[in-house]
């Protein structure tokens, strides 16, 4: 009976799902840029990107399923109940409402939509854009149990129809050849690339989707632990395979365009520049495809699990369809303050939070060795967090000049932004150490 559950008509749907959450238009316009920065060292580069935006959150779904738990908090509960469910509250109000929502309908209407309307629209183009955007983004939510066939079996072939028109048009007529690397690139390219996929933000939901993935498997019926984790892991793996592909494509095409556009820093202007260069004013209505049904699944993903989450946080008290129509007005509201105000806020949060989840996945992966020891746990993140909690001052300009510059001096990585690095796989190996010695007294 388990095998017979296990079949590619429902394997592939919810890899298909959880790509579609995964993917939104950050992940389509930094790849490419990417590229144009790194040149001959794409390879580093992605390699990095790659790790960050496509490791890393998969194996975060994967601990979530290791846990068999669709408990987003369980992962760092050895550390502290009331640290696991801030970190988890944290992260959900990051790629929630405060930020990655209102960037789905910001970024894809300041890349795709746009540039398709008459200069009439341009006062109130995106307030009538971001109402039907989220219109939409509530209507798909508000049935979670038909989020398998909504998103599995219809957005997620779109989006992908609409990818391969633009990555064939550029392999079969390629703009150039690949050019020296920008000297960000020149020294640490695979750092540099691990850094730039912090941007997609995917690792922060990671937690959340592997959560509403495992209830959607369970909606399917299917409540045998041992089952339920193949299927998580099957649908991260399907997930990760279209995510690598699609990076790797576009930051390929992006190191290709230097030859025609020469240096663009701007993802969104680049992918229409491409399109446009390829297919003339199709080109941007493909791109506008692109983006809006990216944005559009990641947007229905984020609202569905967030809302689902605090809707069991509350114990049910406030029901999930207000908490739906809840983040979808807020999200409206904040989508209209433009795309360039919203990323501003949310690099140093993003800074802050990231060490600390690829901490929690390290842990969590590594249950063999550490088996959820609560101090390891404890002396991982600890460290972790203080260092995470440097970066992100630095990167808001909030800094210490003569703790910076110690640090600088006597931390290895630092420097270039892995601070943490250093503290997390040290608190690991002494909380170990502490075990074995606690064991052999």
């Amino acid at each position: 009976m388990q095998n017979e559950k296990l079949k590619p008509s429902l394997i592939i749907p919810i890899g298909l799902m959880l790509f579609s959450f995964f993917f939104g238009a950050g992940n389509l316009i930094f790849p490419p840029v990417l590229g144009q920065m790194a040149g001959e060292n794409i390879g580093w580069g992605m390699l990095g990107f790659c790790l960050s935006g496509v490791g890393f959150p998969l194996l975060g779904v994967l601990a979530v399923a290791m846990k068999k738990s669709d408990n987003p908090d369980a992962i760092a509960m050895p550390m502290h109940p009331l640290y696991a469910r801030a970190v988890t509250v944290l992260c959900a109000l990051a790629i929630g409402p405060l930020f990655a929502i209102p960037r789905t309908a910001a970024v894809s209407f300041d890349t795709g939509i746009s540039a398709l309307l008459p200069a009439a629209f341009d006062g109130f183009g995106l307030p009538l854009y971001s109402a039907f955007f989220f219109i939409l983004t509530y209507f798909f939510s508000i049935n979670p149990s038909k989020i398998i066939g909504n998103i599995g079996n219809f957005l997620s072939p779109m989006l992908l129809i609409c990818l391969a028109v633009l990555v064939v048009c550029v392999l079969v007529n390629p703009t150039g050849s690949l050019q020296m690397p920008n000297p960000e690139f020149t020294a640490t390219p695979f750092f540099r690339g691990f850094q730039e996929g912090y941007n997609t933000m995917d690792l922060l939901a990671a937690i959340l989707f592997g959560s509403i993935t495992i209830k959607a498997i369970e909606a399917q019926g299917i409540t045998d632990k041992a089952v339920l984790t193949k299927l998580c892991s099957y649908a991260g793996l399907i997930a990760a395979f279209f995510l690598a592909i699609i990076y790797v494509a576009l930051a390929y095409t992006g190191a290709l365009s230097i030859n025609v556009f020469g240096v663009i820093p701007n993802g969104a202007t680049l992918l229409s520049k491409i399109c446009t260069y390829y297919m003339g004013f199709g080109g941007q209505i493909v791109l506008a495809l692109i983006i809006f049904f990216a944005c559009l699944t990641t947007s229905i993903g984020l609202t569905t699990a967030i809302s689902g989450y605090f809707a069991e946080l509350s114990n049910n008290r406030i029901q999930y369809e207000r908490l739906v129509l809840f983040i979808s007005l807020f999200s409206l509201f904040v989508a209209n303050f433009g795309l360039e105000n919203i990323i501003h806020f949310s690099i140093p949060v993003i800074c802050m939070l990231y060490p600390i989840i690829i901490a929690l996945v390290i842990l969590n992966i590594g249950r063999v060795i550490i088996h959820d020891d609560p101090l390891t746990f404890r002396l991982c993140l600890t460290l972790t967090t203080i260092f995470a909690i440097f970066d992100g001052l630095r990167v808001a300009n909030i800094r210490f000049m003569a703790l910076d510059n110690f640090l600088a001096q006597n931390l290895p990585l630092f420097d270039i932004g892995f601070g943490w690095v250093v503290p997390c796989f040290g608190g690991i190996v002494l909380g170990l150490l502490c075990k074995s010695f606690t064991k052999k007294a």
